[in-house]
Formats: structure tokens, C-alpha cells, sequence
């Protein structure tokens, strides 16, 4: 990922390099030097920070919670150092864990739980014993030898060789005893820092480091921030901070944020620091940044935001820029009458990118919205899975599903529900099984007939009421073509078995089209379709050919001269489809070609509307493009230098870029995105 600058107006000093105490340009540095660790001048990316002081830690610990050994948790990915506290006792890989102990994982299981790789840190260690008894011990004077030979009268000054505390009297009041022993002597409370101990001041009559803040009456030696040795504070301002100033090792004040907000056309109020720009109105608002204000906000760095319906301009010198509604840029200030513009980059452009864990914009679990992540052993989690599609049934036969009983299925059989067992079972269908007597529109015109079990004679068919009752009139396709016409009752005449409903067809006299009276046949091939003939009023057989022989011949599309890439749109003045050029968007995705070149390179006439090259080469070199009128109006060309070599882009003959005979390239990840109007090339 790179930063780039906008070049400095005609006569302005060129920007050093940035240190900690110079403001100038730096860059982001790459995965050699972000290792290596040795170069001030440049900057790393999050994920990179993140990267090298992983890979720096050695030894730590994580604490992932707590642990019931009656019922553990799955530690078979679990990593070196990581740490549980037992909240539940009980045995576990072969190790008696009680409440309060320590889990501590001392290298990483891959998949496999090692009682090896498990260190118990016990915290529930009891004293071995206690007058020789163990478990909770409540002492009596017979536990303790040599007890009863303590002097239990006259004052405890009279007493030589002062006995050990084993064998101390415990019993009588304290204030019994004559000649009360000094603090340092036999303190009932410890001496230290902690709760409810006993403060002793240090050999130089000081107290200890101790929290003084119940203390009343005491004088504070400063009574501001500023009154502080090492800080200056000179004039405080809004969403000020203190920095540290290395040139006169103090802390200065500085204002971390300067909000500006304009509806109108005026000159901004820059200060040191980050400043934030924000335009908003219905019609154009110009901020300008003078010469003043730029000298005294050297090194400022400003954001702008454009919120209005209207195109605003922000005028730095003698140089603009124009903003569409939510649309902004990055500016730092360099001094006199000139600022820079940050260019965005591009997510793709950076290195060393992060992965789902370090840098999701969604969190990975299983509720709404979350990202689904496999578990250690490259399983979904327990998510539903009731919207899922195509998942497998888990048989691997029919039968084998747990409400189908499949016994000796034969040709033609058929899946029947069994009320009784609550199966699906194989078996053939009786005739008679089929109630509700079907009407002629209902009746199967698919399989054989003879499949059907039990066949039915012509008998069963309805065969009384006139053709006419009936609705729904089925079409020729569901009329039963089997079985003699001779076998119906009621035959009807063949005049009555069709209307003159469309006007078409008058009535059938004969078996075939060709006896229709309103039907003209010759001798008919293989291919031809009956045409009205309007003229004679009657039906003929003919061939049916195409009436155009090229797509401009179509009377709604006019392409007598396309030109490559072209498609067909349509013209909603005209009301035809023409051919016109491609825009954004459509077409297919464009070539990319990637090479290393050590000569200039002549491009070769493109196939699509739109070619893309990204070129490392070894010295400098010449692009040299194909004449616009063969590319066409619309063809684009993005070209990228990935070298610090010098890409110099030279158009054909006399045509020009941007009116340029030449375009070059001369740093490192340069691009430019070119555009022909069929005449010329364009930078856009």
C-alpha cells in the first residue's frame, strides 16, 4: 500500500521525510523492513503491527475461563497457554481436580487431548499436619508439650529467657499481664501496606507508599495542571490534548480535533492538528484557505466532506477541488499557500491483508447476521439448517426410508399408502381402486393402456348425454384414440363433432385435412405448414423461408455500419434497435495481461472493449497503442507500472491524450485508465 501526494505548486519547497521531530511525507513500510524493524522513516499497517508482536510474544498466557472437570470441555485444539480456573471438581485425563485449582495447557494438543500437555497448579495444598494431626485442626493445651510448665503468675518482666510462641499461655485476658510489651515486641496486627495492617514509618521517619486520599487538612503543592514543572500549557482550546514536545522536554497543549461546519462561502480557521471540514447546502459553497492561515496550520492535517444537494469547492492558493454530495478528501497542509491531497486506497492494495478473525466486519458465531465459522474439526455448528437444499436423505434406497416397505416391486408398480401400517407400499392399482369416475377431460392420455390392472370395457365409459353438455371441452390431444368408433352408442354425425367457432375450419367431411372444404393441398414436403390465403379464403400447404438475409434487413433495426465491440440497443425516438457502443458495465470481463518487459511494447488491435496491462519492466520502456479509430469510440486501456522504471505511453501518429503526445508513468504503482472517442485519448 502506498501513499500518494499531489505535487507541490510551481517554486514550493520540496516535503522531507517525516521523523518525530520533522513533519514531511512517509510511507508504509514492507514486510522486510516491518520485521526488521530498523527503519524510522517509515510506517505499519494494523494487521503488520499486529503480526510482529504476535510473533514476539513467547510464553503467555490466556485465560479462557473456567473449567468443570466433572464435565470438561473439548481441549483437543487447545494452545500453549492457555489457562482455566476449576469451578467444578472431579478426575480428568487421569488428574484429580479440585475447585480453585489451576488448568494450564503447556503446549498446543493439535487435535488430540495429551494428559502430558496439562499442568495442574494447585491451589488447595493443606499443611502436612499439625501437632501431628491433619484435615481442619482445633488445638488444646494437651496438643502442645511443655505447656503447662509456663509461668502462669507475676509480671511477664520478671520472666528470663522469653519464651518461644509455641509456648505462650493462650488462655487469660491480655490486660492481666504487668509489663505490656512494646509494638515491635508482640503486635497483635502485622506491620506493612496492606489491609489493616500497622503503618511504620522507614529510617528516615517517611510513611511507605500509601494511599493518602482520606487524609484531611493537607495542602496540594500545585494547585492547576499548568502549575506542573513539565507543563505548559499557553491557550487552551476545545478538544485539546497534551503532547509531549522533545525540543523542550515539556507537554504542550494541542488540539486533538478542530470541528469546522460552513453553509456559506468563507475561509476556514485551521489549527495544528487534525481538522474536520464539513460542507453542506442547496447551492455551491467555495471554502478558501489563505496564505495566513495555511502558514500558521503547517503540518495540519484536514478532512472534507461534501453533505449539500450542490457541487462545493475548496480553494487551497491557487489550485481547487470540486465535491458531489457525500463526497470528500484528505488534505495536509504544508506551509506556504499549498496543501496535498491524499488519494484513497484501494482495500486490495494493502498487504499482508487480515484474516476473517483479526479484521471481520461481521462477528463469527450463530446468531443473526453472524459469520458461520467451521469448529476444530471442520464442522457447521449447531445452526438450523431448515432452508438447506439438496441435502441427502441419509438411504441410500427407496426401501430404505423408514415409512416406505418395499417387498418385491415388478414392472409398472407403484408407491400405495397403507392406513393400516402407516407404509408406503409397493403394488399394482386395481381399476376398481379408482373412484370419482373420471370425465373425458380427466383421463390419462400418457403410458399405455395396457399397464392398467383390471381394464375397463367401453361400457364403463360415459355414454349417455349429448358431446355438447359437457364443459371444459377437451382438446384432440385427450380424446381417446383407442377402440372402435362402432362400439359407442349414440354415435354422433361427423358435422356435429366440431363448431365454426373461429371461422376457420367449416366442417369435417371426409378423414383427412385435405377433404376440409375450406383446406387447398398440394402435394405436400417434408417442412411445410399450412398458410392462410386470404385471397381465396382457404388453407394452403407452403414453405416457410426467412424474408431477410441479413440482421439490418429486419424493418426495427437499423446496423449498416457497426463498429467492433458494438451492441444493439434499443432508440425509443426512432423505434428501432441500433448499434451503438458499449458502456459501463456490460460486455464481457476485459483481458489482463501481466509481463516483465525488457523493450518497448507495440499493442496488437483489441478484441474487446476494454484491455488491461500491468507491466514490472527491467529498464524504461514504450507503450505504443493501437490507432483510436481501430479501438472505436468507448475502448479503454488501464495501464499499471509496477516498477521504478519509467513507462512512457505513446498514441498512434499524431493522436494525443488529454492534447499530450505522450503519457508517462515515472513511479512505482502508477496506473492510468484511458478512453477514445474514436479520434483521440482521453485520461479519465
Amino acid at each position: 500500500m502506498s501513499v500518494l501526494f499531489l505535487p507541490p505548486s510551481a517554486g514550493a519547497a520540496s516535503v522531507p521525510d517525516a521523523t518525530e521531530t520533522v513533519s514531511g511525507k512517509i510511507r508504509i513500510a514492507t514486510s522486510a523492513e516491518a520485521t526488521a524493524g530498523t527503519n524510522d522513516l517509515t510506517a505499519m499497517t494494523p494487521a503488520k503491527v499486529k503480526s510482529v508482536v504476535d510473533a514476539a510474544v513467547v510464553g503467555g498466557v490466556t485465560y479462557k475461563g473456567t473449567f468443570d472437570a466433572a464435565a470438561p470441555l473439548d481441549l483437543s485444539n487447545a494452545e500453549q497457554g492457555d489457562l482455566y480456573v476449576i469451578d467444578g471438581a472431579g478426575t480428568y485425563q487421569g488428574i484429580v481436580w479440585a475447585v480453585g485449582d489451576h488448568l494450564l495447557v503447556n503446549a498446543d494438543m493439535g487435535g488430540t487431548v495429551d494428559p502430558n500437555k496439562l499442568d495442574k497448579i494447585d491451589s488447595t495444598d493443606s499443611v502436612t499436619s499439625v501437632a501431628g494431626r491433619t484435615g481442619a485442626v482445633t488445638l488444646s493445651t494437651a496438643d502442645i508439650s511443655g505447656l503447662a510448665t509456663v509461668a502462669s503468675t507475676g509480671a511477664y518482666s520478671d520472666l528470663t529467657g522469653t519464651p518461644t510462641l509455641a509456648t505462650v499461655a493462650t488462655t487469660g485476658a491480655y490486660s492481666d499481664l504487668t509489663g505490656t510489651p512494646t509494638l515491635g515486641t508482640a503486635a497483635a496486627l502485622d506491620v506493612g501496606t496492606s489491609a489493616s495492617n500497622v503503618v511504620q514509618l522507614n529510617g528516615s521517619a517517611q510513611l511507605p507508599a500509601v494511599d493518602g486520599s482520606l487524609l484531611t487538612g493537607i495542602t496540594a503543592s500545585v494547585a492547576a495542571l499548568d502549575d506542573v514543572g513539565d507543563v505548559n500549557i499557553t491557550s487552551v482550546q476545545d478538544y485539546a490534548v497534551l503532547k509531549y514536545d522533545s525540543g523542550t522536554s515539556e507537554w504542550i497543549d494541542a488540539p486533538l480535533i478542530n470541528y469546522v461546519y460552513t453553509s456559506t462561502t468563507q475561509s476556514l480557521d485551521l489549527k495544528p492538528g487534525v481538522n474536520r471540514v464539513t460542507m453542506a447546502g442547496a447551492s455551491s459553497i467555495t471554502l478558501t484557505l489563505g496564505i495566513p492561515t495555511l502558514v500558521a496550520a503547517q503540518g495540519a492535517v484536514f478532512s472534507v466532506l461534501s453533505t449539500g444537494s450542490a457541487t462545493n469547492t475548496l480553494t487551497i492558493g491557487s489550485t481547487s477541488w470540486n465535491f458531489d454530495q457525500h463526497q470528500g478528501g484528505v488534505f495536509v497542509a504544508t506551509g506556504l499557500n499549498t496543501a496535498y491531497m491524499v488519494s484513497t486506497i484501494d482495500y486490495n492494495q494493502l498487504e499482508n491483508l487480515p484474516t476473517l478473525g483479526t479484521a471481520a466486519a461481521l462477528d463469527v458465531g450463530t446468531s443473526a447476521s453472524n459469520v458461520v465459522q467451521l469448529d476444530g474439526s471442520a464442522r457447521l455448528p449447531a445452526v438450523d439448517g431448515s432452508q438447506l437444499i439438496n441435502l441427502p436423505s441419509g438411504a441410500s434406497t427407496l426401501g430404505a426410508l423408514t415409512d416406505v416397505d418395499v417387498t418385491g416391486a415388478v414392472n409398472t408398480n407403484v408407491l400405495k399408502y397403507n392406513s393400516t401400517s402407516g407404509d408406503w407400499e409397493d403394488g399394482a392399482v386395481a381399476y376398481s381402486e379408482v373412484t370419482g369416475t373420471p370425465t373425458l377431460a380427466t383421463v390419462a392420455t400418457t403410458g399405455a393402456y395396457s399397464d392398467l390392472t383390471g381394464t375397463p370395457t367401453l361400457a364403463t365409459v360415459a355414454t349417455t348425454g349429448a358431446y355438447s353438455d359437457l364443459t371444459g371441452t377437451p382438446t384432440l390431444a385427450t380424446v381417446a384414440t383407442t377402440g372402435a368408433y362402432s362400439d359407442l352408442s349414440g354415435t354422433p354425425t361427423n358435422v356435429s363433432t366440431f363448431t365454426n367457432d373461429a371461422g376457420y375450419l367449416t366442417a369435417i367431411t371426409g378423414e383427412s385435412v385435405g377433404d376440409l372444404s375450406d383446406v387447398t393441398l398440394t402435394t405436400p414436403s417434408a417442412g411445410q405448414a399450412l398458410v392462410y390465403n386470404g385471397t381465396l379464403s382457404v388453407f394452403e400447404n407452403s414453405t416457410i423461408t426467412a424474408t431477410v438475409s441479413a440482421l439490418n434487413d429486419i424493418g426495427d433495426v437499423s446496423a449498416a455500419a457497426p463498429n467492433n465491440g458494438d451492441v444493439i440497443a434499443y432508440n425509443s425516438t426512432s423505434g428501432d434497435w441500433e448499434a451503438t457502443a458499449q458502456s459501463g458495465g456490460g460486455g464481457s470481463a476485459p483481458s489482463v495481461t501481466v509481463s516483465s518487459p525488457s523493450a518497448d511494447q507495440t499493442l496488437t488491435s483489441p478484441s474487446g472493449i476494454e484491455e488491461v496491462y500491468i507491466y514490472t519492466p527491467s529498464t524504461a520502456i514504450t507503450v505504443n497503442l493501437v490507432a483510436a479509430a481501430t479501438c472505436g469510440s468507448g475502448f479503454k486501456y488501464q495501464i499499471k507500472n509496477r516498477s521504478t522504471n519509467t513507462v512512457t505511453i505513446d498514441p498512434n501518429g499524431s493522436e494525443t491524450i488529454d492534447g499530450a503526445s505522450t503519457f508517462s508513468l515515472s513511479t512505482q504503482e502508477a496506473s492510468v485508465t484511458l478512453i477514445t472517442d474514436g479520434s483521440s485519448w482521453f485520461i479519465i
